[in-house]
């Protein structure tokens, strides 16, 4: 009997909520995201066949903002890249007259993360025109997405895919043979520094290239032909800048920042945390933790293994990255770096690596937002005791 009355409660609860919805409807709700947006199936995606070049983001990016002005919006990043490239930034708001919870996420700072720029864009296609993505994740949540932090970088290494591999070190002291070969791996952009005496060696990593204890992981600067050059100072290349200018003006509506990576070791993938730098653990680690163990066990991997959760530090010390300067310097709380399994220089004309990366990263970076919304217990409401999620 109990029972009974429990469940018509409930049931008139519910009705009266409706009945209210319609009949006082949101202030703004003819510019929310739920009255605008347009649903497809879940089976009619973007599935782009081949992995994203510069020009083709730039093209996806306008389709999106042409077809949804009132929720899409692309930002041209500055400064330029060294051969003139725009890194180009999507925001995604379901309601541009209030501020929800914002989610970073870039994506392709090291060119051999090829299908990071695919996965953040079929992910914007799903939040857009997905029913089942929309709510809760893009409902209630505002986007910022830089899909390819490093665009000379991937043109660089899509250009030179064909040629037969040589050892970088080898590569980069032998000019006359670089026509017809190309360095085994490539972790940095394309550019040149000004007072450069050797003009063999080209190219700076972003991810050491940020102002956060940069160096610190180094007795010694490495060599310009390194492949983990860190550049002559912070923030000596334009990516960087550019990448820092954006987490500046956009840090204060940011709750959780994401870096889409790519782990190049098979059976080594990550969900890590800050720090980089340093063995000292965050003050909030226990946090970073537990969300990251939650998005493991959601984001199972397809053979049924669990990604590695830890802080970053504790493989291997890296200063200058962009996870410690948006925790240590724009001061964002939840910060994580996701590395699921890419092949370097992997065949341009198989697609199935490419759609496995993809499926992954989406997978990974929704749980991540699943976990933390469970954290804070968002989205939850209780009925009799026992909290139910919607």
């Amino acid at each position: 009997m109990l029972l009974q009355i429990k469940i018509y409660l409930i049931s008139i609860l519910y009705f009266l909520g409706a009945l209210y919805m319609v009949l006082f409807p949101p202030r703004n709700f003819e510019l929310s995201g739920a009255k605008i947006r347009t649903t497809r199936s879940t089976g009619d995606n973007l599935k782009l066949k081949k992995y994203v070049d510069h020009k083709t983001l730039s093209y996806v990016l306008d389709g999106f903002r042409r077809r949804d002005p009132e929720v899409v919006k692309v930002v041209h990043l500055a400064p330029q890249t060294f051969e003139n490239r725009s890194i180009l930034a999507v925001e995604l708001r379901s309601d541009r007259h209030t501020r929800k919870p914002g989610i970073l996420i870039v994506g392709a700072l090291n060119p051999m993360a090829w299908a990071s720029p695919n996965a953040i864009l079929e992910l914007s296609e799903k939040l857009l025109y997905d029913a089942k993505y929309q709510t809760p994740f893009f409902n209630d949540y505002d986007w910022y997405l830089v899909p390819m932090g490093n665009p000379d970088g991937i043109e660089f290494t899509h250009n030179i895919r064909s040629r037969r591999p040589l050892n970088s070190v080898d590569w980069t002291q032998n000019v006359s043979v670089r026509a017809e070969t190309r360095p085994s791996e490539w972790h940095k952009n394309v550019d040149l520094e000004k007072e450069q005496k050797d003009r063999r060696c080209f190219g700076t990593n972003i991810n050491r290239n940020f102002a956060y204890h940069w160096q610190d992981d180094v007795h010694k600067t490495p060599t310009r032909c390194c492949q983990y050059y860190p550049g002559q100072k912070p923030f000596s290349t334009a990516e960087a800048q550019a990448v820092r200018k954006y987490v500046d003006k956009m840090g204060d509506f940011i709750n959780l920042a994401i870096h889409l990576h790519a782990s190049f070791i098979p059976k080594k993938e990550y969900i890590l945390y800050p720090w980089r730098y340093s063995l000292r653990t965050p003050s909030n680690y226990r946090t970073l933790q537990d969300i990251g163990e939650y998005a493991a066990r959601q984001a199972r991997l397809p053979d049924g293994r669990l990604y590695e959760v830890h802080q970053s530090s504790n493989d291997e010390r890296v200063a200058g990255t962009l996870i410690d300067y948006i925790s240590g310097v724009v001061g964002i709380d939840l910060v994580f770096l996701i590395k699921p399994y890419h092949e370097m220089f992997p065949n341009f004309t198989d697609t199935s690596d490419l759609g496995v990366y993809v499926k992954k990263s989406i997978s990974t970076v929704l749980s991540l937002v699943r976990a933390w919304r469970s954290s804070t217990k968002q989205n939850t409401l209780s009925f009799f005791g026992r909290d139910v999620e919607f």
